[in-house]
């Protein structure tokens, strides 16, 4: 079944970024393209209208894997772009010695060819560390950043060396991110849930089964990548609005990561209390109910002094933001179907 369209009217169209509980929304259209990005493929779906947002996935995974939480924040004010990594989804893989630094250049040129000159950089683990870099590379790009459990930090570095040069670590490590996955499946809570989710990662899955290069191809990037420090000093100095989001049972990213990465970039600390590593997928809710907490205060600050705030039309924010938004080369038809109401957020978590 494809996804429903229901246009909003353009003459009654402001910004609105608060919600209720359990608020009816419209039908979201997510489209889904594939672009020709420098001769490689890249995976894009696009919704809303509003403030433009990126949002990088993680490893092993894609950004359709994120849909349901897609839909919420469009229903927040945002046109949201979430890109698939070389690799994963539908984006063609690097080269086998591609470097961490390749992968970051491939999300920016995509950034680039949608005329996207101004945007919330989101990016959940290893999509952290690739929306850091974009970041503090391109600080007048960067409206605000979102790190959720991103892989980078100091701690995180000397964990990242310590996997590379001991081959038994990266094998616990490895046994870790299975638990870690296995955990996020709300099987017995949410059976619906846990059944769209593993729809999902079960694309990816086979997508990495089909190509196992692709996974190694990544893998292999970031544990020679080189300090992530200098990208989060290069934030700070530029004073970009930063938000640091971590799991409480996160068995991935030490807590003394986002503890040094919030301290280097100033940031705002969130905690969710009680998840794991890959919390915005259990509960679809949780991301939309932090940013909607966040605009009441130090995100919405900051939207509203770069001249994007609530009170401007959304035709006019994208005007502001989207030099020229670029057709497809290639449109996918979706099976998933978005759902037209939200809920409150199962998980609970604290604004610091």
């Amino acid at each position: 079944m494809r996804l429903v369209a229901s246009p909003v009217p353009a003459d009654a169209e402001t910004m609105e970024f608060r919600a209720d509980a359990a608020q009816s929304l419209q039908p979201v259209q997510l489209v889904r393209r594939v672009l020709d990005i420098n001769g490689k493929a890249v995976g894009v779906s696009t919704a809303g209208r509003g403030v433009p947002l990126v949002m990088v996935h993680g490893f092993g995974v894609e950004s359709l894997l994120y849909a349901q939480t897609l839909g919420r924040l469009v229903g927040l004010g945002f046109k949201v772009f979430a890109i698939d990594i070389p690799g994963h989804g539908e984006s063609d893989g690097l080269h086998m010695s591609a470097a961490l630094d390749e992968f970051v250049h491939v999300i920016d040129a995509t950034i680039e060819h949608l005329g996207i000159h101004r945007a919330v950089f989101v990016g959940h683990s290893l999509g952290g560390r690739i929306a850091a870099e974009l970041a503090a590379t391109k600080p007048k790009r960067a409206l605000a950043l979102l790190l959720l459990d991103p892989i980078v930090g100091q701690p995180w570095d000397e964990l990242r060396k310590w996997l590379r040069w001991f081959p038994p670590a990266l094998l616990a490590y490895g046994t870790i991110a299975v638990v870690d996955v296995a955990s996020t499946l709300p099987a017995l809570a949410d059976r619906s849930q846990a059944l769209k989710i593993g729809s999902r990662v079960r694309g990816s899955v086979a997508s990495l089964l089909r190509e196992p290069w692709n996974g190694l191809n990544v893998g292999s990037a970031v544990l020679r990548s080189g300090s992530s420090v200098a990208a989060l000093e290069r934030i700070r100095v530029a004073k970009i609005a930063t938000f640091v989001v971590h799991a409480t049972k996160d068995l991935l990213v030490p807590k003394r990561a986002a503890d040094d990465t919030s301290r280097r970039t100033n940031a705002t600390f969130i905690a969710v209390e009680g998840a794991g590593h890959s919390w915005m997928v259990r509960d679809p809710e949780a991301l939309p109910a932090i940013v909607q907490k966040l605009l009441d205060g130090a995100l919405g600050a900051a939207l509203r002094r770069s001249g994007v705030g609530p009170e401007i039309d959304r035709a006019e924010v994208m005007r502001l933001c989207i030099a020229a938004e670029r057709g497809a080369d290639l449109m996918i038809p979706l099976d998933v179907v978005l759902p037209t109401v939200r809920q409150p957020a199962r998980l609970k978590f604290t604004v610091s």
